[in-house]
Protein backbone atom coordinates (compact mmCIF):
# COMPACT_ATOMS: atom_id res chain seq x y z
CA UNK A 1 0.00 0.00 0.00
CA UNK A 2 1.11 3.56 -0.78
CA UNK A 3 0.65 5.97 2.11
CA UNK A 4 -0.39 9.54 1.30
CA UNK A 5 -0.48 12.55 3.60
CA UNK A 6 -3.68 14.60 3.25
CA UNK A 7 -3.42 18.23 4.33
CA UNK A 8 -6.53 20.38 4.74
CA UNK A 9 -6.54 24.16 4.51
CA UNK A 10 -6.87 24.45 8.30
CA UNK A 11 -3.71 22.38 8.67
CA UNK A 12 -1.80 24.22 5.95
CA UNK A 13 -2.41 27.82 7.04
CA UNK A 14 0.01 27.83 10.02
CA UNK A 15 2.83 26.03 8.20
CA UNK A 16 4.53 28.94 6.41
CA UNK A 17 4.93 32.57 7.41
CA UNK A 18 4.66 35.35 4.85
CA UNK A 19 8.38 36.07 5.32
CA UNK A 20 9.16 32.45 4.44
CA UNK A 21 6.83 32.69 1.44
CA UNK A 22 8.54 35.83 0.16
CA UNK A 23 11.91 34.12 0.41
CA UNK A 24 10.64 30.92 -1.23
CA UNK A 25 9.02 32.66 -4.20
CA UNK A 26 12.08 34.81 -4.80
CA UNK A 27 14.27 31.71 -4.74
CA UNK A 28 11.90 29.84 -7.06
CA UNK A 29 11.95 32.63 -9.66
CA UNK A 30 15.73 32.48 -9.68
CA UNK A 31 15.79 28.69 -9.95
CA UNK A 32 13.29 28.81 -12.82
CA UNK A 33 15.57 31.00 -14.92
CA UNK A 34 18.61 28.89 -14.07
CA UNK A 35 16.76 25.75 -15.13
CA UNK A 36 15.93 27.34 -18.49
CA UNK A 37 19.65 27.93 -18.94
CA UNK A 38 20.37 24.27 -18.16
CA UNK A 39 22.00 24.97 -14.81
CA UNK A 40 19.67 22.68 -12.87
CA UNK A 41 17.46 19.85 -14.18
CA UNK A 42 13.76 20.73 -14.47
CA UNK A 43 10.61 19.83 -16.35
CA UNK A 44 7.53 22.00 -16.72
CA UNK A 45 4.15 21.22 -18.22
CA UNK A 46 2.73 23.61 -20.82
CA UNK A 47 0.37 26.25 -19.44
CA UNK A 48 -3.13 24.76 -19.65
CA UNK A 49 -6.09 27.09 -19.02
CA UNK A 50 -9.54 26.75 -20.51
CA UNK A 51 -13.05 28.08 -19.96
CA UNK A 52 -16.28 26.24 -19.15
CA UNK A 53 -19.84 27.03 -20.22
CA UNK A 54 -20.28 28.86 -16.90
CA UNK A 55 -19.59 32.59 -17.41
CA UNK A 56 -16.46 34.00 -15.76
CA UNK A 57 -14.96 30.58 -15.07
CA UNK A 58 -11.77 28.83 -16.07
CA UNK A 59 -9.81 25.69 -15.23
CA UNK A 60 -6.05 25.78 -14.79
CA UNK A 61 -3.60 22.87 -14.68
CA UNK A 62 0.16 22.86 -14.31
CA UNK A 63 2.89 20.49 -13.14
CA UNK A 64 6.62 20.66 -12.63
CA UNK A 65 9.77 19.21 -11.15
CA UNK A 66 12.88 21.24 -10.50
CA UNK A 67 16.14 20.48 -8.74
CA UNK A 68 16.96 20.62 -5.88
CA UNK A 69 13.35 19.72 -4.92
CA UNK A 70 12.82 15.96 -4.71
CA UNK A 71 9.08 15.91 -5.44
CA UNK A 72 6.96 16.53 -8.51
CA UNK A 73 4.05 18.93 -7.99
CA UNK A 74 0.79 18.95 -9.95
CA UNK A 75 -1.89 21.57 -9.27
CA UNK A 76 -5.45 21.83 -10.53
CA UNK A 77 -7.42 25.05 -10.01
CA UNK A 78 -11.07 25.88 -10.60
CA UNK A 79 -11.68 29.62 -10.89
CA UNK A 80 -15.32 30.77 -10.71
CA UNK A 81 -15.27 34.54 -10.44
CA UNK A 82 -18.97 35.04 -9.73
CA UNK A 83 -19.09 32.59 -6.80
CA UNK A 84 -18.63 35.15 -4.00
CA UNK A 85 -21.45 37.42 -5.19
CA UNK A 86 -23.83 34.72 -6.45
CA UNK A 87 -23.24 31.86 -4.05
CA UNK A 88 -21.36 33.31 -1.09
CA UNK A 89 -18.44 30.91 -1.55
CA UNK A 90 -14.85 31.18 -2.69
CA UNK A 91 -14.10 32.00 -6.33
CA UNK A 92 -11.19 29.55 -6.42
CA UNK A 93 -10.84 25.90 -5.46
CA UNK A 94 -7.57 24.08 -5.96
CA UNK A 95 -5.84 20.80 -5.19
CA UNK A 96 -2.15 19.91 -5.29
CA UNK A 97 -0.65 16.43 -5.57
CA UNK A 98 2.99 15.73 -4.70
CA UNK A 99 4.76 12.59 -5.88
CA UNK A 100 8.26 11.21 -5.43
CA UNK A 101 10.32 12.28 -8.40
CA UNK A 102 12.31 9.04 -8.54
CA UNK A 103 9.34 6.63 -8.49
CA UNK A 104 6.16 8.61 -9.18
CA UNK A 105 4.60 7.42 -5.91
CA UNK A 106 2.07 9.95 -4.55
CA UNK A 107 3.10 11.29 -1.14
CA UNK A 108 0.65 14.12 -0.48
CA UNK A 109 -2.70 15.57 -1.46
CA UNK A 110 -3.12 19.17 -0.34
CA UNK A 111 -5.74 21.88 -0.41
CA UNK A 112 -4.06 24.36 -2.72
CA UNK A 113 -6.11 27.57 -2.85
CA UNK A 114 -4.56 29.07 0.27
CA UNK A 115 -0.92 28.48 -0.70
CA UNK A 116 -1.61 29.34 -4.35
CA UNK A 117 -2.93 32.78 -3.40
CA UNK A 118 -0.30 33.28 -0.72
CA UNK A 119 2.59 32.46 -3.05
CA UNK A 120 1.11 34.67 -5.80
CA UNK A 121 0.70 37.56 -3.39
CA UNK A 122 4.27 37.08 -2.21
CA UNK A 123 5.57 36.88 -5.78
CA UNK A 124 3.94 40.22 -6.63
CA UNK A 125 5.81 41.84 -3.75
CA UNK A 126 9.08 40.26 -4.86
CA UNK A 127 8.43 42.08 -8.15
CA UNK A 128 7.77 45.31 -6.23
CA UNK A 129 11.07 44.84 -4.37
CA UNK A 130 13.01 44.96 -7.64
CA UNK A 131 10.80 47.17 -9.82
CA UNK A 132 9.03 49.73 -7.63
CA UNK A 133 10.50 52.88 -6.15
CA UNK A 134 12.15 52.35 -2.79
CA UNK A 135 9.56 53.94 -0.47
CA UNK A 136 6.05 53.53 -1.92
CA UNK A 137 3.50 55.71 -0.13
CA UNK A 138 0.27 55.03 -2.02
CA UNK A 139 -1.08 51.68 -3.20
CA UNK A 140 -3.96 50.74 -5.50
CA UNK A 141 -5.64 47.35 -5.37
CA UNK A 142 -7.80 46.29 -8.30
CA UNK A 143 -9.74 43.26 -7.12
CA UNK A 144 -10.59 42.45 -3.51
CA UNK A 145 -10.52 38.65 -3.39
CA UNK A 146 -8.26 36.38 -1.38
CA UNK A 147 -5.31 37.09 -3.66
CA UNK A 148 -5.59 40.82 -2.96
CA UNK A 149 -5.51 40.07 0.78
CA UNK A 150 -2.25 38.17 0.41
CA UNK A 151 -0.81 40.92 -1.81
CA UNK A 152 -1.41 43.55 0.85
CA UNK A 153 -0.24 41.26 3.66
CA UNK A 154 2.96 40.51 1.73
CA UNK A 155 3.48 44.21 0.98
CA UNK A 156 3.26 45.07 4.68
CA UNK A 157 5.66 42.25 5.54
CA UNK A 158 8.19 43.53 3.00
CA UNK A 159 7.88 47.27 3.58
CA UNK A 160 6.73 47.40 7.20
CA UNK A 161 3.67 49.52 6.41
CA UNK A 162 0.88 49.89 3.89
CA UNK A 163 0.72 53.68 3.55
CA UNK A 164 -2.38 55.00 1.80
CA UNK A 165 -4.36 52.22 0.10
CA UNK A 166 -7.29 52.64 -2.28
CA UNK A 167 -9.21 49.56 -3.37
CA UNK A 168 -11.78 48.82 -6.04
CA UNK A 169 -13.69 45.78 -7.24
CA UNK A 170 -16.94 45.33 -9.15
CA UNK A 171 -19.10 44.70 -6.08
CA UNK A 172 -19.41 47.59 -3.64
CA UNK A 173 -20.18 45.40 -0.63
CA UNK A 174 -17.10 43.26 -1.21
CA UNK A 175 -14.71 46.19 -1.58
CA UNK A 176 -16.12 47.88 1.52
CA UNK A 177 -15.76 44.63 3.50
CA UNK A 178 -12.21 44.20 2.25
CA UNK A 179 -11.25 47.77 3.19
CA UNK A 180 -12.66 47.37 6.70
CA UNK A 181 -10.86 44.06 7.21
CA UNK A 182 -7.52 45.44 6.04
CA UNK A 183 -7.88 48.63 8.10
CA UNK A 184 -8.40 46.53 11.21
CA UNK A 185 -5.59 44.12 10.36
CA UNK A 186 -2.90 46.62 9.45
CA UNK A 187 -4.06 49.85 11.11
CA UNK A 188 -3.67 51.52 7.73
CA UNK A 189 -5.58 54.07 5.69
CA UNK A 190 -7.42 51.58 3.47
CA UNK A 191 -10.48 52.94 1.67
CA UNK A 192 -12.84 51.55 -0.94
CA UNK A 193 -13.49 53.80 -3.94
CA UNK A 194 -16.22 53.80 -6.55
CA UNK A 195 -14.07 53.39 -9.67
CA UNK A 196 -10.87 51.67 -10.71
CA UNK A 197 -9.58 55.04 -11.91
CA UNK A 198 -9.99 56.54 -8.45
CA UNK A 199 -7.88 53.74 -7.01
CA UNK A 200 -5.12 53.83 -9.63
CA UNK A 201 -4.63 57.57 -10.03
CA UNK A 202 -1.60 58.74 -8.08
CA UNK A 203 -0.55 55.27 -6.94
CA UNK A 204 3.10 54.32 -6.56
CA UNK A 205 2.26 50.61 -6.90
CA UNK A 206 -0.82 49.06 -8.48
CA UNK A 207 -1.65 45.50 -7.41
CA UNK A 208 -4.13 44.12 -9.96
CA UNK A 209 -5.72 40.74 -9.26
CA UNK A 210 -9.17 40.87 -10.84
CA UNK A 211 -10.69 38.63 -13.51
CA UNK A 212 -11.29 41.60 -15.79
CA UNK A 213 -11.58 41.34 -19.55
CA UNK A 214 -11.25 45.07 -20.11
CA UNK A 215 -8.47 47.48 -19.15
CA UNK A 216 -8.65 49.02 -15.68
CA UNK A 217 -5.23 50.68 -15.85
CA UNK A 218 -5.36 53.14 -18.75
CA UNK A 219 -2.76 55.61 -20.08
CA UNK A 220 -4.26 58.76 -18.54
CA UNK A 221 -3.93 57.23 -15.05
CA UNK A 222 -0.25 56.34 -15.33
CA UNK A 223 2.31 58.67 -13.80
CA UNK A 224 6.14 58.60 -13.97
CA UNK A 225 7.56 56.16 -11.46
CA UNK A 226 4.46 53.97 -11.20
CA UNK A 227 4.90 50.22 -10.87
CA UNK A 228 2.08 47.90 -11.97
CA UNK A 229 1.77 44.32 -10.81
CA UNK A 230 -0.61 42.68 -13.30
CA UNK A 231 -1.51 39.33 -11.76
CA UNK A 232 -5.14 38.82 -12.79
CA UNK A 233 -4.61 37.97 -16.44
CA UNK A 234 -3.64 34.29 -16.55
CA UNK A 235 -5.75 32.96 -19.44
CA UNK A 236 -6.72 33.90 -22.97
CA UNK A 237 -8.98 36.96 -23.12
CA UNK A 238 -8.26 38.36 -19.67
CA UNK A 239 -6.98 41.92 -19.44
CA UNK A 240 -6.40 44.52 -16.71
CA UNK A 241 -3.92 46.90 -18.37
CA UNK A 242 -4.42 48.86 -21.60
CA UNK A 243 -2.06 47.81 -24.43
CA UNK A 244 -0.70 51.37 -24.70
CA UNK A 245 0.42 51.19 -21.07
CA UNK A 246 2.10 47.82 -21.68
CA UNK A 247 3.93 49.09 -24.77
CA UNK A 248 5.28 52.16 -23.00
CA UNK A 249 6.39 50.44 -19.77
CA UNK A 250 9.51 48.52 -18.86
CA UNK A 251 7.92 45.05 -18.99
CA UNK A 252 9.07 42.14 -16.84
CA UNK A 253 7.37 38.73 -16.94
CA UNK A 254 7.53 35.58 -14.85
CA UNK A 255 7.57 33.36 -17.97
CA UNK A 256 7.77 34.88 -21.43
CA UNK A 257 6.25 31.81 -23.07
CA UNK A 258 3.27 31.73 -20.71
CA UNK A 259 2.60 35.46 -20.70
CA UNK A 260 2.42 35.54 -24.48
CA UNK A 261 -0.45 33.04 -24.17
CA UNK A 262 -2.39 34.33 -21.19
CA UNK A 263 -0.75 37.40 -19.65
CA UNK A 264 -1.16 41.10 -20.33
CA UNK A 265 1.31 40.96 -23.20
CA UNK A 266 -0.93 38.51 -25.09
CA UNK A 267 -2.81 41.52 -26.50
CA UNK A 268 0.24 43.48 -27.68
CA UNK A 269 1.75 40.34 -29.20
CA UNK A 270 -1.55 39.54 -30.93
CA UNK A 271 -1.79 42.96 -32.59
CA UNK A 272 1.90 42.90 -33.56
CA UNK A 273 2.82 46.00 -31.55
CA UNK A 274 5.23 44.05 -29.34
CA UNK A 275 7.79 41.29 -29.83
CA UNK A 276 10.13 39.37 -27.53
CA UNK A 277 12.59 42.25 -27.79
CA UNK A 278 10.05 44.51 -26.07
CA UNK A 279 10.18 42.46 -22.87
CA UNK A 280 12.99 43.61 -20.58
CA UNK A 281 13.45 40.41 -18.55
CA UNK A 282 11.97 37.49 -16.73
CA UNK A 283 11.82 38.25 -13.02
CA UNK A 284 14.26 35.47 -12.19
CA UNK A 285 16.90 37.15 -14.34
CA UNK A 286 16.63 40.23 -12.16
CA UNK A 287 16.60 38.17 -8.95
CA UNK A 288 19.79 36.40 -10.10
CA UNK A 289 21.50 39.69 -10.98
CA UNK A 290 21.64 38.96 -14.71
CA UNK A 291 19.60 42.04 -15.64
CA UNK A 292 18.75 45.27 -13.81
CA UNK A 293 15.39 46.01 -12.25
CA UNK A 294 14.29 49.62 -11.85
CA UNK A 295 17.02 51.92 -13.12
CA UNK A 296 15.60 55.38 -12.35
CA UNK A 297 12.74 56.90 -10.38
CA UNK A 298 10.69 58.05 -13.37
CA UNK A 299 10.45 54.65 -15.07
CA UNK A 300 7.02 53.10 -15.46
CA UNK A 301 7.46 49.39 -14.77
CA UNK A 302 5.05 46.51 -15.27
CA UNK A 303 5.22 42.96 -13.94
CA UNK A 304 3.15 40.52 -16.01
CA UNK A 305 2.52 37.21 -14.27
CA UNK A 306 0.59 34.07 -15.18
CA UNK A 307 2.00 31.99 -12.30
CA UNK A 308 5.00 29.68 -12.30
CA UNK A 309 4.71 25.98 -11.62
CA UNK A 310 8.34 26.36 -10.52
CA UNK A 311 7.05 28.32 -7.54
CA UNK A 312 4.46 25.64 -6.80
CA UNK A 313 7.01 22.85 -6.60
CA UNK A 314 9.18 24.85 -4.18
CA UNK A 315 6.33 26.10 -1.99
CA UNK A 316 4.19 22.97 -1.80
CA UNK A 317 7.20 20.77 -1.09
CA UNK A 318 8.26 23.16 1.67
CA UNK A 319 4.78 22.96 3.23
CA UNK A 320 4.77 19.17 2.92
CA UNK A 321 8.17 18.82 4.60
CA UNK A 322 7.09 21.20 7.37
CA UNK A 323 3.91 19.15 7.96
CA UNK A 324 5.95 15.96 8.23
CA UNK A 325 8.29 17.57 10.75
CA UNK A 326 5.35 18.64 12.90
CA UNK A 327 3.33 15.45 12.51
CA UNK A 328 0.44 17.33 10.89
CA UNK A 329 -2.08 15.82 8.46
CA UNK A 330 -4.13 12.70 7.91
CA UNK A 331 -2.46 9.57 6.57
CA UNK A 332 -4.39 7.78 3.83
CA UNK A 333 -3.79 4.56 1.95
CA UNK A 334 -4.00 4.53 -1.82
Amino acid sequence: MTEILFLSRREIEPLLSMREMLDATERANGLFVKSKAGENPASFSPMVAFHTKIPNSDIDYRASTMDPVSTLCSTLGFGYGDNPAKHGISGLFAVAVLTKLETGEPVAIMEAEYLANMRTGASSVVASKYLARANPERLALIGTGNLARHMLNAHVEQYGRAGVVRVWSRTAAMRERFALEMRERHGADVRAVATAAAAVEGADIVYASSRSREPRVTPELVRPGMHINAYGSDASGKQEVAPAVVRDAKVVVDSLEQCKIGGEIQHTFADGSMTDAGVHAELGEIVNGDKPGREHDDEVTLMDSTGLSAIDVVVFDLAYQRARERGIGTRLEL
